[in-house]
């Protein structure tokens, strides 16, 4: 990857979902000048995240996320057909394992015990790169405070970063428990903001004339037919509540490019620019206004339905993995890639 050029990638929360992310990695991962500078990801897109960029030992990165999903995809014999989706209910042992403490469900907060899936991670990926502060490339991943109802994000490059920044990422109410990180208690990021961009936007080289583009690999898409029965409804609710909403961030982000822009005439006025001792354009020249991004969106076609997000059998997985290579390949097809 050139010095003029940086990327970043971006993965959506969505549980099981998740086996889309892992072919559409699969599909950019395929040429190897795809490096991005930043990787960021949500719930289940903080794992792929984490595994794609601090793998372990001896492994590459599509080896650490295709070990992932094969330790998590479910027996297909364990029920039958019709109700593997459902199999999950009683569990995934290299996941997470339903509480049996049932004498103390009066207090419970969570359903699941997710030991299992630290295990699994602490096999996959590399703890000591992931504390590692200069470790390439940049990840980042955000979870929700619990008692501040803010989103949170936890960048690497700030101090490293530990497997509790990973699960807090991931911990959905109310199957998972909170995790806490210090003095605060976390949930699933996906509960504020299924998509860090402007976190990842924030972390891109700002340096004029760098050529950036950002991947986004969404797991719900945004739009969807008029549900017609309760059980639609419940369905375009929950994408609804984890959809891209990045669409008025780039809004306002197109607003700071006129910004950039005319900062850029002024710099380049014949006679100097007139303005460059006013408080008031030193004070918008701290903020390091740049051009946005170019966006490439990897979108599946159809809505999740309201129980995908926990179907873990193996026919789904793969349909899901298909389908996420399928995507991506023909998003790059379209031009979304450039060289590097």
């Amino acid at each position: 990857m050139g010095h003029t050029e940086r990327s970043a990638l971006v993965l959506q929360g969505g549980g099981a979902l998740g086996a889309y992310e892992y072919g559409a990695a699969r599909a950019l991962y395929e040429s190897d000048d795809f490096r991005p500078d930043v990787i960021a990801g949500v719930s289940i897109g903080a794992i792929t995240a984490v595994l794609l960029a601090r793998p372990a030992p001896g492994l590459k990165p599509l080896d650490a996320l295709k070990s992932f999903w094969e330790k998590v995809t479910l027996p297909g014999l364990l029920f039958p057909p019709g109700l593997q989706q459902y199999a999950s209910f009683f569990g995934n042992r290299n996941f997470f394992v339903p509480r049996l403490d049932y004498f103390n469900w009066p207090t419970w907060t969570y359903l699941y015990d997710t030991t299992p899936l630290r295990h699994t991670l602490e096999q996959l990926i590399d703890l000591d790169e992931l504390a590692n502060k200069d470790a390439a490339p940049g990840l980042l991943v955000s979870a929700t405070d619990v008692e501040e109802g803010q989103i949170r994000y936890f960048y690497s490059g700030d101090g490293g970063l530990r497997l509790d920044h990973i699960l807090a990422s991931g911990s959905l109410p109310p199957a998972f428990p909170m995790t806490a990180i210090g003095d605060h208690s976390y949930w699933d990021g996906g509960l504020f903001d299924n998509t860090p961009l402007g976190a990842v936007l924030d972390r891109l080289d700002k340096t004029a004339g760098v050529d950036r583009t950002v991947y986004i690999v969404n797991l719900f898409p945004n739009k969807a037919p008029i549900p017609r029965n309760l059980i639609q409804v419940s369905s375009r609710m929950k994408n609804l509540q984890f959809a891209n909403k990045t669409l008025e961030d780039m809004k306002m982000l197109d607003r700071f490019n006129e910004v950039a822009e005319l900062m850029e005439a002024l710099e380049k006025l014949p006679g100097g620019n007139p303005l460059a001792r006013n408080p008031a354009y030193e004070a918008v020249k701290k903020r390091a206004y740049v051009h946005v991004p170019r966006i490439v969106s990897i979108t599946p076609p159809a809505e999740v339905d309201q129980f995908d997000d926990s179907d873990f059998s193996p026919e789904a997985m793969k349909t899901r993995e298909e389908k996420g290579y399928a995507e991506t390949k023909k998003v790059l097809g379209e031009g979304g890639r450039k060289a590097g």
